[in-house]
This record gives structure tokens, sequence and C-alpha cells, in this order.
């Protein structure tokens, strides 16, 4: 998208905001807010990673490395909306269901249209060190972050998402995070039970979108009892606070690096492969995140020596450009792929995707002649609501395919993730609505047992 055509939208966004009618409650103005942001960061495209963290549980905290904004997305009275912490809130309201609510700084005496902007959405807000109104008495200061600890944990204990950078001020990418404040992790430890912390870790936001990607990566969440800190004002807390940080950072950097190429997660799988001590007659689960994420394998098909080469975000185009390197000295008798899911981002038909999943799978066929193939039909996911039909025409592409080729069978993990009224049933996937949560991995198992039990021997 051109600058000139963003920042017409950001101005949109900006104008609805504060021209809302005054009797439009600070929650539908966030949730429209939320709405829009959406939309417009659809239009641009955003690598989000790590979804399968988010908690099920409302009421968490969501930290995020603070960027700057480029200096030319000015909306109104020099002005900028937040890209970064605004990208957080849409995301949240897909997730949720709510935008949460943000924390975000008083306005300093120039500032009319921060003001004006975060009055309307109805955000706590604190006094940052670096904008304090000159002449501003330290008790009100204090006054007033007394009342953001009481309106903080009275959202989150309503089971309302708060939002905030523990950095008090922004920076760009490269020496983000800048160093971290104790507020909200004081206010963490001294709930009952206290609410889980979910770091968001952001690249790129400063850039323009025409010249930069946008990166998003949700990392476990934890909670300050994890650190041992369950008092405020415990000894250790600015260590605590230091140890945080410096991981944050760490995050960061590997986010930066981070390309589609999968060139670390590549490494790893072929390190795991080499250290595998039973090479011959395995079964090699290869494919995207649902099989990344299948953590205990061996554990549910303990009859089959199995090796897992997952890795997330795989397109059908990686998985053969990776497939030699992380094959090349294995020996499978079976190998189970799970792929076309991702590729339905690429802008792709049901055609283009059937017949990429059919050259590949024609690839490995050549490569291991006398190895069984078999293939986990693409799951339907909240994530991808609006493509099932597109992902019912591929499984059913591949099915006939399957019918032709004797070495490849088709494990209908679709259909076994519906209920009675064909519809997704939400008890199978994690909060994101795209991944499977465990008893979504407890069908699959079960799918892929009666595949196995029906063409494949057990090891020696």
């Amino acid at each position: 998208m051109r600058p000139a055509e963003f920042l017409i939208k950001l101005k949109g966004i900006f104008r609805e905001v504060i021209d809302s009618p005054q009797n439009t409650s600070p929650e539908e103005i966030r949730i429209n807010n939320a709405l829009r942001v959406r939309d417009l960061f659809k239009e641009i495209g955003v690598q989000i990673k790590g979804s399968e963290h988010l908690p099920y549980e409302r009421g968490s905290i969501f930290i995020y490395n603070h960027l700057n904004n480029h200096p030319d997305m000015i909306v109104g009275d020099q002005f900028q909306i937040t890209l970064d912490s605004h990208f957080i809130s849409s995301m949240l309201h897909t997730y949720y269901g709510n935008p949460g609510i943000r924390v975000t700084r008083y306005a300093l005496p120039n500032e009319k249209s921060h003001q004006m902007y975060y009055d309307r959405l109805g955000y706590i807000r604190v006094f940052a060190e670096s904008f304090i109104p000159k002449g501003t008495a330290k008790k009100t200061i204090k006054n007033e972050n007394k009342l953001f600890y009481n309106r903080a944990v009275q959202e989150l204990r309503n089971d309302m998402s708060l939002v905030c950078s523990p950095e008090g001020f922004s920076y760009e990418t490269q020496n983000s995070p800048g160093p971290f404040k104790k507020g909200v992790f004081s206010l963490a430890s001294s709930m009952n039970p206290q609410p889980k912390i979910v770091p968001i870790v952001l690249a790129n936001f400063e850039s323009l979108p025409e010249y930069a990607d946008y990166k998003c990566q949700i990392m476990p969440p934890f909670r300050m009892s994890d650190y041992g800190i369950y008092d405020p004002k415990d000894a250790r807390m600015d260590q605590v606070v230091k140890t945080i940080n410096q991981q944050y950072k760490k995050w960061v950097r590997k986010l930066c690096v981070a390309d589609q190429n999968f060139e670390q997660e590549i490494t790893v799988l072929q390190n795991r492969s080499a250290q595998k001590q039973q090479q011959e007659n395995l079964v090699v689960f290869y494919g995207s995140s649902s099989i990344r994420l299948w953590d205990h394998l061996q554990q549910d098909f303990p009859a089959h020596h199995t090796l897992n080469l997952g890795f997330g975000g795989a397109f059908i185009h990686s998985l053969s450009n990776h497939f030699n390197d992380l094959f090349q000295d294995l020996q499978p008798k079976a190998i189970v792929l799970y792929l076309g899911g991702n590729d339905l981002s690429l802008g792709l038909s049901a055609k283009e995707i059937i017949n990429q999943i059919g050259s590949f799978v024609e690839m490995v066929h050549q490569k291991f002649p006398s190895a069984i193939i078999f293939n986990i039909s693409i799951k339907p996911s909240f994530e991808r609501q609006e493509l099932l039909e597109v992902i019912q025409h591929i499984n059913q592409g591949v099915l006939e395919i399957s019918m032709q080729s004797p070495y490849l069978h088709q494990i209908k993990l679709f259909e076994a993730l519906l209920d009675q009224n064909q519809q997704i049933r939400s008890d199978v996937l994690l909060q994101d609505g795209l991944h499977l949560n465990k008893l979504g991995y407890e069908i699959l198992k079960s799918q892929v047992n009666k595949a196995f039990e029906k063409h494949l021997p057990a090891s020696d």
C-alpha cells in the first residue's frame, strides 16, 4: 500500500473516533476502532507467529515493545496513531471479541488531538516520565498512579485484557525494547490470583508499510509467581524485571532476522534428524504447524519409530525446497504429511493447491518408492472460516489423487472436527481459532491410528 493511501485511511480512523456521537460509549468506539484497524492491517499484511500461545482465559496482561511511528504518519495536530498498540488491540478483538483496555500517557497541554482521541476511547491514562506537564505536583502524579492501579485491577477482574508497554517510551526496532519500568509487573504480582502476562514482540512498525514487513510474535505467557514473585515489594523485583527485559531484547533480535526461508528452524530439524538413533524404518511426520506443535508423537504412536520434521508457517513450496536436505540420510517406511493450509493465504485457487500437493506427493514417492504416504486433510478453523468451501474442494481433490495412487492414503481430519450440524467444533481449537488443542490432537491421533492400523505394520 502506498504511504499516501495508508495515511488517508489512518486519518479516517482518527476522525471516526473524535467525531463519534457523544452518546456513543467508549466501549463501542473501541470496538469500531479495532475493526477499522483490523481491516487496514489486512490490506497490508502482518506476519503473525506464536498465536498458539494465546491463553484461553480473559483478563490477561499483554505487554509489547513500543515502537516509534514514521514521522510522515501525522493524522492531526502533530498527533500520530500508534500503529503497534492499535494492531494489538485489533488482534485481541479478533481472538477474544474485545480489543481490551490500553494504558496510554496523559497528553501535554499542546496535544489537543492526542487528548481528544484517547479520551473518546476511554483508555487508562498514566503520567509518562518524559511527558509530564510543567508544574504538575508530585502528589497529583502519585494520586493518578494509584487510580491507574485501581482501574487496571478492576478491568482485569472483569476479564478485560490490559495492553501496555512496560517502557513508557518508544524506540526503533533495532534499539527495542528500552528499559522496563516495574509498574505493570508490580501490578500483576499484587493480584491474587495473579493474571497471566503475555509478551508480544513487534518489529518494523516504525517503517512505512510499502518498505518493510510488519512482524508480530506472541511468546508463551507467564505469571510473576513463575519468577518467585508474589509481592510487589519483593527485593528481587528489580532483577526479575531486568531479566524479562533482557529476554525481550533477544526475542526482538531473533524476530528481526527471521525470514520465510525458515533457515533457523531447518537447522534445528537437521540436527534432530541427525541425532535420531533409529534412521531406518521411520514414520516421519512432515508439514506445517499442525505437525510442528505435535510434541508427543512417540507417546501417541508407541508401536512406531517416529520423527517430527514440521516447521511453522510452511508452504508447499518451502516443504518441497527443504525436503532433500531434511530427508537425505533417512529411510522412512512411511511419511505423514500436513500441507496446503498456509497456501490459502497466497491467493491460490483450490485447483492450484491440489496440483501443487499432487506434484509434491509424486516427488516424495520418486525419492522413497517403497514408503507409504499419508496425507492429513486440511482442518477446518475459525481463522479460515470464509475459506471452508475451498478447503473442502482441496481435500476432495487430494482424496481423488489418493484413489488413483496405491501408495497414498488420505486421513480425513476435516470431517472429524465438525459437529452434528456440520459446524466447526470450538472445543478442539486453541484460542487463536486455528491450531489444535489437546482434544483436537486426540481426534487427530485417532484418525491417524485408524489409517496406520489399515495400511501400516508396526515397527520391529
